[in-house]
């Protein structure tokens, strides 16, 4: 089961009472905050796309940051992302969702990102 679905007992999309609000989704919430605003940072100007890749074979922490999109440029993985990426791996492991790969995906809408993440398990 995912992790929200482990949180809530189901997908869901939205929390219409804040008080509801699992301690372990309000320990993540805010580091896939930092992680998208660092993400993005590490992306050329031009980039309206960003997919950053995360795997883990229970040993190690591997990374990648690429564009769907085709457009020119390249990106850098900065400590801090690698930092963040390895926060978010361990919160999520601490409250029993071990994932082997994250997909998160960054789409420019217009002047705002949309945000869409994907976990894999063996």
């Amino acid at each position: 089961m995912s992790f929200f679905g482990k949180l809530f007992g189901r997908k869901s999309n939205a929390v219409t009472d804040p008080d509801k609000v699992p301690d372990a989704f309000k320990q993540v919430a805010p580091v896939f905050d930092e992680i998208g605003a660092e993400t993005l940072g590490c992306c050329p100007e031009n980039w309206t796309n960003a997919v950053l890749t995360i795997t883990c074979d229970g040993r190690r922490i591997d990374y990648s940051l690429k564009n769907h999109r085709g457009e020119q440029g390249t990106a850098t993985i900065t400590p801090l992302l690698a930092q963040l990426a390895e926060r978010l791996y361990s919160l999520m492991a601490s409250n029993g969702d071990r994932w082997t790969k994250a997909e998160l995906r960054y789409d420019q809408d217009g002047d705002s990102w949309k945000f869409k993440s994907n976990f894999s398990y063996d």
